[in-house]
């Protein structure tokens, strides 16, 4: 009897399972047709095109300095659309002062965007976009200064919520090429700083011995990511690892730009090659460079010191830095934060850099970095 009455213990158990396997086999279904119904009903197209819109108006902003209207397009019942809208009121007011102190007026700004993934997520739909911004800027009481143009890529996660017909940002986070200079932000920097429409002396060889400059500066135009102005479809060089999320990969870039065939051809050792500390990490770079002697450094200091030095000679500091050279940002003594190199000049020989992370093309070298405690390090590459 106890024989039997375990057996059919032991059927009823397994009837049960084969039942809530059967449920799960048949519920799996009609959920993933749920999800597929959710994801049907997102218009990707009619989103892409409204995220470009606001990140427009956000350009328009960044331009003129105006930005009373940009509560209109952001979710400010919540902490995280408060919060998108104050970092880009401090970008608003940051650009405009450093326009005003460099003598700059910027003619105009725009945002094109790459849509990459759109997920519902409750009411609001989760975003990840690419954005690639073009400026264009002018010098001011210069009739004969030409258009200079410059761009920069940003990587974005943002959140995006529909009310009474119109999309608002909910969220937007995303690494910002000015955030260093807003971090201490407040309503305007006071900095007196020197013109600058002081001269610089551009450089270009037609040697090629250690490193090659000109083919280096034609890597970092070439592979500068999703900025404006890339000429690889906004891609980066895919023979190297990305550490975009991984600490950054501004210094990664720069040891590529320096030590491909295709860019700069110095050779590796086996100090500094793929994967090591001196290849990837800004400090290891720096201290690799400075200690093996394939660089030296031309001078240290904050954007004022190195912009005062200008005025004591006929052309400063900066008649030594070279394209192909680089440019070290420290954000406190002893930590080198990001790597850059200088690709050109504008038309007032102000020096532009390109670099990765924030993917920058042709960019005033100081531009986001008005921190007052912050050091440049400018390192002159031998040739």
């Amino acid at each position: 009897m106890r024989l039997n009455h375990g057996m059919k213990k032991i059927k009823v158990m397994s009837l049960l399972k084969y039942i809530t396997l059967i449920f799960i086999f048949l519920t799996i279904p009609v959920l993933k047709c749920s999800i597929c119904k959710s994801r049907e009903n997102i218009n990707k197209e009619e989103i892409s095109a409204e995220i470009e819109k606001i990140y427009n108006f956000r350009c328009d902003a960044l331009k003129t300095g105006d930005y009373s209207t940009l509560n209109n397009y952001y979710d400010t019942s919540r902490p995280s659309g408060r919060y998108a809208l104050e970092h880009e009121v401090k970008r608003a007011k940051y650009l405009k002062d450093w326009c005003s102190k460099r003598n700059i007026e910027f003619k105009d700004i725009k945002s094109t965007i790459n849509l990459r993934k759109a997920i519902p997520r409750g009411n609001a739909v989760r975003l990840v976009i690419a954005e690639s911004y073009k400026f264009d800027y002018k010098y001011k009481n210069d009739e004969a200064s030409p258009l200079n143009s410059f761009g920069v890529g940003i990587r974005h996660t943002a959140s995006v919520v529909k009310k009474d017909g119109n999309w608002l940002v909910l969220s937007d986070w995303y690494t910002d090429c000015f955030e260093d200079s807003l971090q201490l932000y407040t309503a305007a920097l006071n900095n007196n700083l020197s013109s600058s429409k002081k001269y610089f002396n551009n450089f270009s060889s037609k040697r090629k011995m250690v490193y090659d400059r000109k083919n280096a500066v034609a890597y970092a135009d070439k592979y500068c990511g999703i900025a404006w102005g890339n000429s690889n479809n906004f891609k980066y060089n895919r023979k190297y690892d990305d550490y975009n999320g991984a600490g950054g990969d501004c210094t990664n870039f720069i040891s590529q730009v320096l030590g491909d065939k295709e860019g700069g051809a110095m050779r590796t050792n086996g100090e500094w090659h793929p994967g090591t500390r001196a290849w990837s990490n800004a400090d290891g770079l720096k201290n690799y460079l400075l200690h093996s002697g394939r660089g030296s450094v031309i001078r240290i200091g904050t954007f004022d010191q190195l912009t005062a030095a200008i005025s004591n000679t006929s052309n400063g500091v900066f008649s030594k830095l070279k394209t192909g050279d680089l440019i070290a940002y420290e954000k406190g003594r002893g930590n080198i934060d990001h790597f850059a190199i200088v690709t050109g000049f504008d038309s007032h020989n102000y020096p532009l850099v390109n670099s990765h992370t924030t993917d920058r093309y042709h960019v005033p070298w100081d531009l986001g970095w008005g921190n007052k405690n912050i050091r440049f390090f400018l390192i002159h590459m031998r040739d």
